[in-house]
């Protein structure tokens, strides 16, 4: 992995914070979608959940000055939902901000991982241009007992600053 990849990959603060220092434009998040979904059978898994249970999805894309620089993926077990509600109204406010003001989050797991053009969906294609391949990572996430997942794939321009 590339240094310049694996400094991101790594981080173990806020990823909006830090894209937001990084970039000397205005930051945006632009909501994709947010609803009940089975989760990919790697997340229930990574979350002991059945593979057919539903769970709150919200997939994301954070950019600056307009350009893409993250899309991502959080996953909330229908139990976790009701348990952190604010996490559920997001609408375009920075998933980041919100958890990392809860004094008691932890990161339970990190997983990284490095996603072939082939396996992406059309939109995220779009996203990723011409590169072969997209890296990522899985964070699972705890707060008050409550275990939750954020995937977050670094799209080309992330690298560009």
């Amino acid at each position: 992995m590339p240094s310049s990849v694996s400094a991101w990959m790594l981080e173990s603060n806020s990823l909006t914070y830090r894209i937001k220092n990084s970039f000397q434009q205005p930051f945006n998040v632009q909501l994709k979608g947010q609803g009940l979904a089975k989760p990919f059978l790697s997340d229930a898994n990574a979350l002991n959940e059945l593979h057919h249970c539903y769970a709150i999805v919200r997939e994301v894309v954070l950019s600056t000055g307009g350009q893409p620089l993250v899309f991502a993926r959080t996953t909330l077990p229908r139990q976790v939902a009701k348990n952190l509600q604010e996490l559920t109204h997001l609408g375009s406010r920075p998933l980041g901000e919100v958890i990392f003001s809860y004094p008691n989050l932890s990161r339970v797991r990190l997983d990284f991982t490095k996603v072939h053009r082939s396996q992406l969906n059309e939109s995220t294609k779009k996203l990723i241009g011409a590169e072969p391949y997209v890296w990522g990572r899985r964070n699972t996430y705890k707060i008050n007992q409550c275990e939750f997942l954020v995937s977050e794939f670094f799209l080309p321009a992330l690298f560009e600053s």
